[in-house]
């Protein structure tokens, strides 16, 4: 199947949890839900319709890290903007207005994204902007500070790969079902977590999914469930 493929890169990321509203904490990949708000942000697609016209029901993502998981722990000196200050955003004289807020950041991150099941016109705008070296809006890592870099790698014809339990290796982070099994090799650290996959416009997550990644951005070995992964050039991938 046709794969789009590119590489997003920049100097911090914050792909907030939802249950961390007030001391914010990263998921350490974009999830799907994420990488749904950069193609919508490339293509040019408003927030409340990007979902429907890219076509949320199908999309898949697979994602490479090509850094390893750097964290940076900072706290943001914040206004308080709805009581403490005036129409034009001047701190009143009598309110404390500022306030600490602890947020853990994603450092120098680098990830490889390919996308599968969009709206034949989404499929082909975005491919266009992204091969011209275009977005429409400005393409951010979470968080609107978090400013992205974008590199077009191409359009590539995913192979399944046959189905069987033999042990396989795979580049990108690893949906997890009853049937899949990893090796966790000695002296590397891997984090197992559940992601939302499946967002409608309405910001209703329809799907979730369990998945596992290594913090250093080398490929995971497992077996079982080979025929949930395919290949692309010499890379091993599966979709979330």
């Amino acid at each position: 199947m046709e794969t789009m493929v590119f590489d997003i890169m920049g100097e911090y990321a914050l792909f907030k949890k939802p249950y961390s509203p007030m001391s914010p904490v990263s998921y350490p990949f974009p999830p799907p839900s994420a990488v749904m708000g950069m193609l919508g942000a490339i293509g040019g697609y408003d927030k409340e319709s990007y979902a429907e016209q890219l076509g949320w029901r199908t999309v898949r993502v697979g994602i490479r890290l090509l850094a390893p998981v750097r964290v940076l722990n900072a706290a943001l000196n914040l206004l308080n903007t709805k009581d403490g200050t005036d129409g034009f955003f001047r701190p009143k004289a009598d309110h404390n207005t500022h306030i600490q807020i602890p947020c853990e950041f994603l450092r120098s991150v680098a990830y490889r994204i390919y996308v599968v099941g969009l709206n034949p016109e989404a499929h082909e705008r975005i491919g266009a902007q992204l091969e011209a070296g275009r977005t429409y809006y400005s393409v951010v890592l979470g968080w609107a500070s978090c400013l992205a870099d974008l590199d077009w790698v191409g359009m590539s014809q995913a192979q399944p790969l046959p189905v069987g339990d033999r042990e396989w290796s795979c580049d990108t982070v690893v949906p997890l079902d009853g049937e899949t099994g990893v090796i966790y090799e000695d002296r590397r650290r891997y984090r197992r977590l559940r992601v939302p996959a499946a967002m409608d416009g309405k910001r209703i997550v329809h799907r979730y999914q369990e998945a596992v990644m290594a913090e250093d951005g080398g490929p995971i070995r497992g077996h079982g469930r080979q025929g949930s992964f395919f290949r692309i050039g010499d890379e091993t991938l599966a979709f979330l």
